[in-house]
């Protein structure tokens, strides 16, 4: 959760990465918990193989968080 504009704060929105940090987030909607099991590894995966490619030189952290899903808000949905 990072702080808005006004001084609040926004659900979901995270702090801005510091210079030279690339932040990736993945949201997974209509998925099973398995398939999004193995499309987060796969990602995982590929980041570590970049990260240890010879030019990149670089670190990876990975931070893993899984959300309860909720159904979407139909109270303000119009009907057409």
């Amino acid at each position: 959760m990072s702080t808005g504009p006004s001084g609040g704060t926004q659900p979901g929105a995270m702090a801005p990465s510091a210079p030279g940090v690339l932040r990736v987030e993945a949201v997974f909607h209509d998925v099973t918990a398995d398939q999004a099991d193995t499309i987060a590894a796969e990602m995982i995966a590929r980041a570590h193989e970049l990260a240890n490619l010879p030019e990149c030189g670089c670190d990876v952290d990975v931070n893993v968080r899984r959300d309860a899903s909720e159904a979407p808000n139909t109270s303000s949905a119009r009907a057409l």
